[in-house]
């Protein structure tokens, strides 16, 4: 029995699963709410970095947050995400995986 990597954001819902998988993949600030980061956050999934400086004005700094997946669960993430692949010929090698992250 081979024993298959949990999705690091397994039981969330979808919405916390493209979030994470969005900052997993660069991109440092998601389309979100902040209540589904800050979720992510809770559970250690994501971190927050140094706000990115965009410019200044009148009314002081301007700036937004960024985020990133801390290098533990990154690597469990790549883990599972080597496990979808196929075998190069369009055949399935991996699990199906539900929408709540569980393989089938």
């Amino acid at each position: 029995m081979t024993l298959r990597t949990e999705h690091p954001c397994k039981g969330m819902t979808k919405r916390q699963r493209e979030a994470f998988e969005q900052i997993a993949t660069g991109e440092a600030l998601p389309r979100a709410m902040p209540i589904t980061l800050q979720r992510l956050q809770t559970n250690g999934l994501i971190e927050r970095g140094p706000d990115k400086v965009l410019g200044r004005d009148a009314l002081g700094v301007i700036s937004i947050p960024q985020y990133y997946v801390p290098l533990p669960v990154h690597a469990q993430w790549c883990q599972w995400c080597s496990e979808q692949l196929t075998d190069g010929e369009g055949a399935h090698t991996g699990p199906l995986i539900d929408e709540d992250g569980t393989a089938r």
